[in-house]
């Protein structure tokens, strides 16, 4: 009797199985890095991501308060710039050029009043009164710039950086004083020095229009490359020292591109504002006034933030992931199965 074949037993020994091999996954080149190009800047997701942020940390709150701080300053600046006049016949004579050349119906007024203060005051007490709002003007001055700095270094959350160092403090008083120094020499510069060297016209209309041309493209630049300086400075003193990477040139344009555009409106309706009653003209004046400021500290806000989405969505020497490194290949040798003892 036979077995059937599958009980038959065979003399040659079972195939093995397949040996199973370990295959290495296939090494991954990483991409080739992001350049910033003008498109870059363009980008919607990079716009899109600015508004979000500028929505989660309240710009716009921090904005207005920054801005009633700066209306401040000017307002104790304009009481020191008054006092100085008194003082002074030199810096009458350029406050006079300039209101004439800005606000001519407003030069008057402001004339008669300096002229009425040099007479009724004691020249001590206008010696005081430039010595109070050059102090409280300073003072302010620097509470802004250090709020500015805190807002643009922490995005928004000032919980983490209420205290600051002693170095912070220290950089925060040299940055004040040298963007008011810079303001100061802007304004003085533009508004004072051009338009008395513009008073010798000839009767050439050709030649005339050259030179108001010229006056004007001067004015403006001069204006824009100082408020870029400013901005400049604020934006690398405001850095933390671990994002010394972090480019400053894109919000530095976007923020003097945010107040040529408002200045220039701003002057643009000064001139049918002033065209009215004296009390509707100031209190336009002031309004408007305030409105560009406020622009102005939101375009330095969101330049502030636009400088680390830049950097964060196209770095100029990073790729856009880091290089995935293949793993290790298992060694089998390193394995040891231990046996229990035999009982």
């Amino acid at each position: 009797m036979s077995l059937p074949p599958s009980r038959q037993f065979s003399s040659q020994p079972p195939e093995p199985p397949p040996a199973t091999t370990y295959q290495l996954p296939p090494a991954t080149t990483p991409p080739p890095p992001v350049k910033r190009t003008a498109g870059s800047y363009l980008n919607l997701l990079l716009w899109r991501a600015l508004l979000l942020q500028a929505a989660r940390h309240r710009y716009w709150l921090k904005g207005a308060a920054i801005a009633y701080g700066i209306a401040c300053c000017c307002l104790f600046g304009g009481l020191a710039v008054l006092a100085a006049a008194t003082l002074n016949n030199s810096v009458s004579l350029f406050i006079t050029v300039g209101l004439n050349q800005w606000l001519p119906d407003l030069a008057p007024t402001i004339t008669t009043l300096i002229t009425q203060t040099q007479t009724a005051w004691q020249l001590w007490h206008r010696w005081g009164l430039l010595i109070v709002t050059v102090s409280l003007g300073l003072s302010l001055w620097l509470k802004v710039v250090g709020l500015a700095q805190q807002i643009i270094r922490s995005d928004g959350d000032l919980a983490s950086h209420l205290v600051p160092s002693l170095r912070q403090r220290l950089t925060t008083v040299l940055v004040a004083g040298v963007s008011a120094s810079l303001t100061l020499l802007a304004l003085g510069c533009v508004l004072m020095a051009m338009p008395v060297s513009l008073q010798g016209a000839t009767e050439s209309p050709l030649f005339n229009f050259v030179q108001h041309l010229f006056a004007q493209v001067l004015r403006w630049c001069l204006a824009a490359s100082t408020i870029a300086l400013v901005f400049g400075l604020l934006y690398r003193t405001s850095q933390k020292s671990s994002a010394r990477a972090t480019p400053i040139l894109p919000g530095t344009v976007f923020a003097t591109g945010i107040w040529l555009l408002t200045a220039g409106m701003f002057r643009l309706q000064l001139g049918s504002v002033m065209n009215h009653h004296w009390l509707y003209s100031v209190m336009s004046v002031v309004l408007l006034s305030q409105l560009v400021l406020y622009c102005c500290t939101m375009g330095l806000l969101l330049g502030g933030q636009y400088n680390k989405l830049v950097h964060r969505y196209f770095p100029q020497s990073r790729s856009r992931q880091a290089a995935v490194q293949p793993p290790p290949a298992p060694a089998f040798d390193s394995f040891r199965i231990e046996k229990p003892p035999y009982r």
